[in-house]
């Protein structure tokens, strides 16, 4: 084979140089960055000048006047190249209208159009005199949100503060365009693309996910710790697609894998609409179920009554206790309590995962509790231990049984009272893969279908929207790690 001629080479050279040196200019200050646009900030003039000696027009919201009214909008978006979750947020979000009281606000524009409802949530945008705090909503690179705002008062100047981890806010021009050297460099880099002639240069890039609809009925069943957001990407996919009607049910994981087996193999065409959700990989036993690529890392935790007086275990006193070493609370530093162990019953994928990444061996085999609180069902166990069917059941168990431990999944827990999570081995979970590296509990989800579903079916079609960004979002939202962002969680952690 001939090597290439001096020409090409020092084209190809130039081409990679100007990549780098565009690279650098456009990705290097601030990966992580919101900008905002004050797109519009006016007065509301009711009065016309010609007439203000005749008549007098004034303007309400709920039947208060709103004297010196403007309306200012908005666009907050994610101009970075890295993605922005939650807990990147250090400081929220705070619009400031120095002079001025918000009277209202409205988002009419957010892209994805899911934003809106995670701006609705926990309380929503929520004004303070001149200043409105926004709530911590995760932001895919070009994400945007924009905010309509009712004012009263004399001031005109608009400001956004926050503080973002490895990032910044700042304000953004109003026009937006190529850089000046972003200019020279795109021109040099089309004449040396032109000189190269007939060489092609490959590169890998993730195709966006097109939103197609298909009709019909689909049912999605399995991991009771998945079920959240999988049951708002069905809501998000269905109202967007109205012919659509898809049902989440949360039965756990082995049970789902169970489901979907009896479905198929009773089907009249071997291939139902039925997709299994898994925290544990399907058992060889289940020959024609057929893996899809996971979807996400569900990050689970050690949960405790919040009254025990603990808040971090190693996985050798989680063995110890679980082995009846530890007895109460009190020999681990936490109060005077019996140790009382919820589990969850033997179909469930987040059990599975706690014994094989915390325990390292299967949980013991005595039930010997009925309530949870005392060994009603065999006195001579070393441990109080009951099992329940679901996350819901045991936060509640948890919650009510002085002394409990459990395990579930990480959102749930922090959204559900009289319950704390607990570091393991000194960590916590975390959504930003690099610092949940040596965080040990959690599980992979996979999704199961009996077969390879049929092109153009709605299985086929909702599977493809569950890498969307409105799915990634969700996921982001119940502290997930979506595997379609190679940035958030590597191909190691999310191999099929």
């Amino acid at each position: 084979m001939a090597l290439p001629d001096t020409e090409t080479i020092l084209a190809l050279a130039g081409l990679v140089t100007t990549g780098v040196v565009w690279a650098v200019e456009r990705f290097l200050p601030g990966r992580k960055r919101i900008g905002y646009r004050v797109q519009m900030d006016t007065a509301i003039g009711v009065n016309p000048q010609a007439a203000h000696s005749m008549v007098q027009l004034r303007l309400l919201r709920e039947n208060r006047e709103v004297p010196d009214a403007t309306l200012a909008l908005l666009r907050i978006e994610n101009d970075g190249s890295k993605d922005i979750v939650r807990n990147d947020y250090q400081e929220p979000l705070t619009v400031d209208f120095p002079g001025r009281t918000i009277i209202g606000v409205e988002v009419p524009d957010a892209n994805p159009s899911t934003l809106t409802a995670m701006l609705d949530r926990n309380g929503g945008l929520r004004p303070d005199g001149s200043r409105l705090a926004i709530p911590r909503v995760p932001l895919n690179k070009r994400d945007h949100f924009k905010l309509l705002v009712l004012l009263s008062g004399s001031g005109d100047s608009v400001t956004l503060d926050g503080f973002l981890s490895g990032g910044r806010v700042r304000r953004n021009a109003q026009r937006r365009g190529p850089s000046t050297p972003s200019l020279a460099l795109g021109a040099t880099f089309i004449v040396l693309v032109g000189l190269l002639g007939g060489l092609l240069l490959n590169s890998a890039a993730e195709e966006p996910v097109r939103m197609e609809c298909a009709s019909g009925r689909l049912t999605v069943d399995g991991s009771t710790a998945f079920a959240p957001p999988m049951r708002e990407t069905a809501r998000a996919y269905e109202k967007q697609c109205p012919g659509a009607e898809i049902t989440v049910r949360e039965s756990g994981s082995l049970a789902g894998l169970g489901n979907l087996d009896r479905a198929g193999r009773s089907a009249p065409n071997g291939s139902p609409a039925f997709i299994a959700m898994s925290d544990v990989p399907a058992p060889r036993s289940y020959r024609r179920l057929e893996g899809q690529p996971p979807v996400g890392v569900v990050l689970l935790s050690l949960v405790v009554n919040e009254r025990n007086g603990v808040d971090s275990l190693t996985r050798r006193q989680v063995r110890a206790i679980y082995d009846g070493t530890y007895t109460n609370w009190r020999q681990l530093g936490g109060a005077d309590q019996p140790i009382r162990l919820v589990s969850r019953d033997s179909r469930s994928g987040t059990r599975r995962t706690f014994e094989t990444t915390v325990l390292d061996r299967s949980e013991p085999g005595v039930v010997s509790s009925f309530d949870c609180a005392t060994k009603d069902r065999d006195r001579r166990a070393r441990v109080t231990r009951c099992e329940v069917n679901s996350t819901e059941d045991l936060l509640d168990t948890i919650n009510r049984t002085p002394g409990a431990l459990g395990y579930t999944e990480t959102y749930a827990a922090t959204k559900h009272a009289g319950v704390h999570t607990l570091r393991l081995d000194g960590h916590e979970p975390d959504i930003e893969w690099g610092r949940q590296r040596d965080y040990p509990f959690w599980a992979v989800e996979y999704l199961y279908t009996y077969g390879r579903p049929e092109d153009g079916s709605l299985t086929a079609k909702f599977l493809a929207f569950l890498n969307s960004d409105t799915a990634r979002n969700f996921l982001r939202m119940y502290k997930h790690v979506p595997c379609a962002d190679r940035q958030s969680a590597p191909d190691d952690v999310c191999r099929p």
